[in-house]
């Protein structure tokens, strides 16, 4: 997933949102079922333009048709926080995945679970998180 992760900047290019949509899909089950992620949560955490229909076939692994900007954008976000986390608990992977719902006092968070946060703010909240995930761990991986 490390082209997804590169392509955030690219997004806009057809080419690459076909290229990458099949493995974002793949990569996004996977961290809904990490996360324990509901299906409402999952809806909210991809915005309005993912449906009921299209999430159970993703979960099928049925990917039809090319993901958009935004959805894009939302899969690699929480796929940057997701590893972030993986690093900074990697002799915890499961304390890496309960950090979600924790509730953290830290700013941008205020005392609120971080999946309430970014499913509230949507794609700005995610990028915050993001932000505040690089932050503790020195910053993104390298990619070299």
């Amino acid at each position: 997933m490390d082209a997804l992760a590169a392509a955030t900047g690219a997004v806009d290019s057809v080419e690459a949102r076909r290229r990458l949509s099949a493995p974002a899909v793949r990569a996004f089950s996977a961290l809904a079922g990490q996360w324990k992620l509901s299906e409402r949560e999952q809806l909210a955490l991809l915005g309005d333009s993912v449906g009921r229909s299209t999430l159970y076939e993703w979960a099928k692994g049925m990917v039809r048709g090319t993901l958009n900007q935004d959805q894009l954008m939302r899969v690699s976000y929480l796929l940057g926080i997701y590893e972030g986390l993986q690093r900074l608990w990697h002799h915890a992977p499961a304390e890496a995945d309960a950090w979600v719902r924790r509730h953290v006092a830290d700013h941008p968070f205020h005392g609120r679970p971080p999946l309430a946060f970014m499913i509230h703010g949507g794609l700005p909240a995610m990028a915050e998180t993001r932000a505040y995930i690089d932050g503790a761990t020195g910053g993104p991986p390298s990619r070299g």
